[in-house]
């Protein structure tokens, strides 16, 4: 499958309710997708509800662009961080491409984002296909039941880079050492 057939997919479907599609919206693929990818970072979906923040739109401040730089301990504006990204072969995606609603007002729904995996499952396996990572490390709940779905042998497992930052900062220098070994390992 062609990146223009992949982004046809995800252009076409429908099959939950969602605000929009960030990936669309930002020509992320396009943009920020090196050729040479070396490290395929997966995370759970967009920021739920009705604003601007996602990691790619780089004219708003974004929770997991500043915790990934603090993760990965660079000295770059948060803004550079999807720049550093690209230079070292690194791109990261989602496991749900779609803005989820907030039903009800709530920042999260658990079961919702379950089931937008489960439904973008497919989406994620195009992906893959047209991106071809050399390793995987996936990044939180969602992130993760989509790599068991499709079967995936990621590098690593972590929880999401939001969650570590705010809970267990613990575990920054185990990520940190991890994200950096599967990008110097041939």
């Amino acid at each position: 499958m062609s990146l223009d057939e992949f982004l046809g997919k995800l252009r076409t479907c429908s099959k939950c309710p969602f605000i929009d599609k960030p990936f669309l919206i930002h020509d992320v693929h396009r943009s920020w997708a090196p050729g040479d990818l070396k490290l395929l970072l997966i995370t759970e979906s967009p920021p739920p509800g009705h604003k601007p923040d996602f990691f790619y739109n780089l004219g708003k401040p974004d929770r997991l662009r500043r915790n990934l730089k603090v993760i990965l301990g660079l000295e770059v504006a948060e803004s550079q961080v999807p720049v550093w990204l690209k230079e070292h072969g690194v791109f990261l995606t989602n496991a749900v491409k779609c803005r989820p609603i907030r039903p009800g007002g709530r920042a999260r729904d658990e079961r919702l984002l379950r089931r937008m995996a489960l439904n973008c499952s497919e989406i994620l396996a195009h992906e893959l296909g047209v991106l071809r990572p050399r390793r995987i490390l996936v990044l939180g709940n969602i992130a993760r039941l989509s790599s068991e779905i499709l079967g995936l042998k990621p590098y690593a497992v972590f929880p999401h880079p939001n969650f570590v930052v705010r809970f267990r900062r613990d575990m920054i220098p185990v990520m940190r050492e991890t994200i950096l070994k599967a990008l110097s390992d041939p």
